[in-house]
């Protein structure tokens, strides 16, 4: 039996019609056999990997070896090359890039092999035996993380606007649409280390086992990721058309700064602009933000918009910044591995920006690295999301790489977690900047900005001019005194109110203080999400090193993050824990830092508490409905606050306690570093 899944049109179906057809031409039994079995997956998506789109993924195994002839020397796993009398497939696993372009728009270099795409009217050339390579690899990580191991994994590249009579001399993984199955098999034979038997030679990519698991229906192989209604109300304000043109004519023309509070939708504004991008004129953005978990959060609509990353056509990248200069710094030879890479991380910024700006690295260097690796390095925009906190250093290296004009920059007015406010004006005159002030909440319900407004007032920061928007109307606090980690039924009844209105879980967050993670604990999860789980919930805990890299794929996992990475976030309804807890410990960790003080303007403890009160405004302004803050049953300045905000806005605030019983010993942050 041989199944085609997934995408049913596109020329990577024709692909997967076409290796039927040569697999019935060798086998014409196959087709109603039920104890071999072939599936074709089509399109796969690996949502949160590096690379997440696969043309086509092979999965077969057969009941008996299948024998096929033999046109080449054999390369076994164990021993010299040779030519075997006889050969048989039991199994194989195959991720295969397909390309259609002519012998015009393919070049090989030892055997390494390019496709030609133009942009812009000039020509780029993509890696992809490279490409595939990476591909295949990601495919392996994704396996892993659903418990299968022991199995082989071969990256093969169709170019099916080829002749086997255009490639070059074997061994190398690239096969022509003329080309045989057999002739793949033999492809196989010589690159995937076969096991030798004498004279013969079987391919076998895993055990019987490991295959029927692969290709078992219950296998997750095409994992839906299917989008809450909430989701569908991001994807569809990404997707509409409300940006002004002149917004839309002032990118890759001049370097725009967009300037706002946390709330007014900075992170979708930028979404906004790089789609319609994509969209209008098949551009490339790359969108580079400091937070794992927002890239996370960002790939997850961008996977659900079906907007591609690849040089064809254009598209949307989301990377952090270390990963984005780490992979700038080994392509033009600043460094030679990430050993030890953010240890070094400031040394090496160092040195790129002195090579940028001595000349060591020219911009013909640039342009060299681009058409090396275009993927990760042509983009048309750059959109840099809370710009507020880049270092000189970093600022410098991104404009000498790519110049202003390509730059988009989101400013969090006062939500700057650095000593200092990035200047991303200087040097660049005033016919070359846009700056563009936003001041409507677009994320928060009226009542939830008005909250917010007045505790702004009660901390002590002047001029917020967050202005509620009307059209939003309602919006709840709920401040819950005690321990809120160990009561996780409260949760799951936030979580079933937020389903009666048609949300779900995947929409809420919950953001935890450092103390409330153990990464050596027994399940690998914080305090309040493995509390969540043994309460009979699902969870995607951003806490986690190993799980931020990936954004959650069920709707019924909610999220958690620590504070430190929630901004860009939102969610329906979001729970702070122990936020009276964080005010605290940025206040006292402020203090033990080395600052400069001017005691004529402000004392330190009254900056300290300004820098404390700026950082508890991020978690306050991620909510769209229902805003959850947990306080400790002691008293403190944030409470008092709290107290006073909750007095003027009483009709929609309300108060509660954790029961007595479910009270442990009040957790801490422990002493700043």
């Amino acid at each position: 039996m041989i199944q085609i899944l997934g995408v049913q049109e596109g020329q990577e179906h024709e692909a997967a019609i076409h290796l039927r057809r040569l697999m019935l031409n060798r086998w014409p039994d196959l087709a109603q056999s039920k104890v071999d079995i072939v599936k074709i997956f089509v399109g796969l998506k690996l949502y949160g990997y590096r690379v997440e789109d696969l043309d086509l993924v092979v999965i077969g195994n057969f009941a008996s070896p299948r024998p096929f002839d033999v046109e080449f020397q054999f390369h076994p796993r164990d021993g010299e090359p040779f030519v075997p009398k006889s050969a048989s497939v039991k199994n194989f696993a195959l991720v295969v890039e397909v390309k259609s372009h002519d012998a015009t728009g393919v070049r090989f270099e030892n055997r390494v092999a390019s496709v030609r795409y133009v942009r812009n009217g000039r020509s780029t050339w993509e890696c992809v035996t490279e490409k595939n390579r990476t591909q295949m690899f990601e495919f392996k990580k994704y396996l892993s993380r659903q418990g299968v191991e022991r199995v082989h994994v071969q990256d093969l590249v169709l170019f099916t606007g080829l002749r086997e009579s255009d490639l070059p001399k074997r061994p190398h993984n690239c096969v022509a649409g003329d080309a045989s199955f057999e002739r793949v098999l033999n492809v196989l034979g010589q690159i995937s280390r076969p096991v030798r038997k004498g004279s013969a030679v079987d391919l076998i990519f895993g055990s019987d086992d490991v295959f029927r698991e692969l290709l078992s229906p219950n296998f997750p192989l095409f994992e839906e990721l299917e989008p809450t209604p909430l989701d569908r109300r991001r994807m569809d304000m990404i997707a509409k058309r409300s940006l002004p043109d002149a917004w839309l004519d002032d990118l890759g023309e001049r370097q725009v700064i967009l300037k706002g509070r946390g709330g007014v939708g900075k992170t979708v504004i930028i979404l906004q602009m790089a789609y319609r991008a994509y969209e209008l004129r098949q551009l490339r953005s790359l969108v580079l933000t400091f937070n794992k978990a927002l890239v996370a959060d960002l790939r997850r609509t961008m996977a659900l918009l079906g907007v591609p990353r690849g040089v064809g056509g254009g598209g949307i990248g989301v990377e952090t910044v270390h990963s984005f200069f780490g992979r700038l710094m080994l392509g033009l030879g600043v460094i030679n591995s990430y050993d030890g890479f953010l240890e070094g991380y400031d040394g090496h910024k160092a040195t790129l920006l002195n090579y940028l700006e001595s000349g060591a690295i020219s911009p013909g260097d640039l342009d060299a690295l681009r058409q090396r690796q275009p993927s990760d390095f042509d983009w048309d925009l750059v959109l840099v999301d809370e710009g507020q906190d880049w270092p000189r250093d970093e600022v410098a290296i991104l404009r000498a790489v790519f110049g202003p004009d390509r730059l988009t920059v989101s400013d969090g007015v006062d939500q700057f977690v650095r000593e200092s406010v990035a200047d991303w004006s200087t040097g660049v005159g005033k016919s070359s900047l846009r700056a563009r002030r936003l001041t409507r909440c677009m994320r928060m319900k009226a009542n939830l900005a008005a909250f917010v407004g007045d505790m702004a007032v009660h901390l002590g920061l002047e001029g917020w001019d967050l202005e509620p928007n009307s059209e939003a109307s309602g919006g709840r606090v709920i401040i819950v005194e005690g321990d809120l980690a160990s009561d996780p039924a409260m949760i799951k009844r936030l979580c079933a109110e937020a389903r009666d209105l048609g949300n779900y879980p995947v929409d809420m967050l919950a953001c935890v203080p450092p103390s409330m993670v153990d990464p050596s604990g027994p399940d690998q999860l914080c305090r309040p999400a493995s509390q969540f789980v043994k309460a009979g919930g699902e969870v995607w805990d951003g806490t986690s090193r190993d799980i931020r890299e990936h954004f959650p794929t069920h709707r019924d996992q909610l999220r958690f993050v620590q504070y430190d990475s929630c901004r860009g976030l939102e969610g329906w309804t979001t729970i702070n824990y122990e936020l009276d807890g964080l005010w605290e410990y940025k206040r006292r960790q402020w203090l033990v830092e080395r600052h400069t003080v001017d005691d004529l303007y402000q004392t330190a403890d009254e900056m300290a508490r300004a820098h404390a009160s700026r950082w508890v405004m991020i978690p306050l302004t991620r909510s769209i409905d229902t805003l959850v803050i947990n306080v400790g049953l002691q008293q403190s300045s944030f409470k008092e606050a709290l107290l006073k905000t909750s007095a003027m806005r009483g009709d929609f605030v309300q108060w509660l306690r954790v029961p007595a019983q479910a009270e442990p010993a009040p957790q801490t942050f422990g002493s700043p570093p």
